[in-house]
């Protein structure tokens, strides 16, 4: 992949802190940089990355960059859901959160990391919580 962080990318990505906000105005390139974030183990076959907007029509945009992202690294994508999975066996699946119901979907996975796209468009902090929790490793 040839891409370069700008210098606050750059800061977000070496972040050791559990959670990191990104924010700023369009084009700064958050989505860029989320995109990269969840490329930190697909080495690892067991790796598995979770990546959240309100509803599903909102990931389309999300989808088609990491399909530029993530095909030059052998990356093969399935739809409906976008189901990313790598040449060793790591998988980015997309969800949604556009109902209290799909809370409960992450319930009990087991994700490395996740990235909530928009985290504006959760509604509650309980929310949150019930979504982070499904975010920790055996690996």
């Amino acid at each position: 992949m040839n891409w370069k962080p700008f210098p606050k990318q750059e800061i977000a990505l070496l972040s050791p802190a559990f959670e990191t906000l990104f924010g700023g105005s369009r084009g700064p390139g958050k989505t860029d940089a989320g995109l990269v974030w969840m490329t930190y183990d697909t080495d690892n076959p067991f790796y598995r990355g979770l990546v959240i907007r309100k509803n599903a029509d909102d990931l389309s945009d999300w989808v088609d960059r990491a399909v530029r992202f993530y095909t030059p690294m052998g990356a093969r994508i399935a739809y409906r859901p976008a189901v990313i999975t790598f040449p060793k066996g790591a998988v980015i699946r997309t969800g949604h959160l556009k109902d209290d119901q799909a809370y409960t979907k992450y319930v009990g996975h087991e994700y490395h990391r996740i990235l909530i796209e928009e985290a504006t468009q959760i509604p509650d902090e309980v929310r949150y919580l019930q979504l982070i929790a499904s975010c920790r490793s055996t690996i």
